[in-house]
C-alpha cells in the first residue's frame, strides 16, 4: 500500500523514546513522542483531547535545542491506560509539501 501522506514521517520505536533525553510536553502534560513531520506528530499521552483543541507543544532537546509550537488535535485513541494523540502543524505555519523519494 503506497503511503498518501504528504511529508515525510519519522518513527521514534519505543525503545529509542524510553532512552531519549528530551523533554516534550503538550499543553504543559509530559508526553512521550510516537512519529512526528513537517506536518504533524503523535504522541501517547496520559490526558484525553478531544479533535479540534488547539494546543501547545514544547519539546527541550537534550543537546540543547528548544522549540515551541502550535498545533491543532485531529485524532484522539485509547492507547493501553493512555491517549494516542495525532496533531497536525501544517495548518498552524506556511510549509510547503515536500516528499522525500
Amino acid at each position: 500500500m503506497k503511503d498518501k501522506r504528504i511529508y515525510q514521517r519519522y518513527m521514534i520505536s519505543s525503545e529509542e523514546s524510553e532512552n531519549l533525553q528530551d523533554d516534550i510536553k503538550l499543553d504543559g502534560v509530559p508526553v512521550r513522542l510516537v512519529d512526528f513531520s513537517l506536518g504533524g506528530l503523535c504522541v501517547i499521552s496520559d490526558q484525553s483531547y478531544t479533535a479540534g483543541d488547539i494546543v501547545t507543544i514544547f519539546a527541550n532537546f537534550a543537546n540543547g535545542g528548544r522549540i515551541d509550537l502550535i498545533g491543532k488535535v485531529v485524532r484522539v485513541a485509547p492507547e493501553g491506560g493512555s491517549w494516542s494523540v495525532a496533531v497536525d502543524l501544517a495548518s498552524s505555519y506556511n510549509v510547503s509539501p515536500k516528499r522525500k523519494s
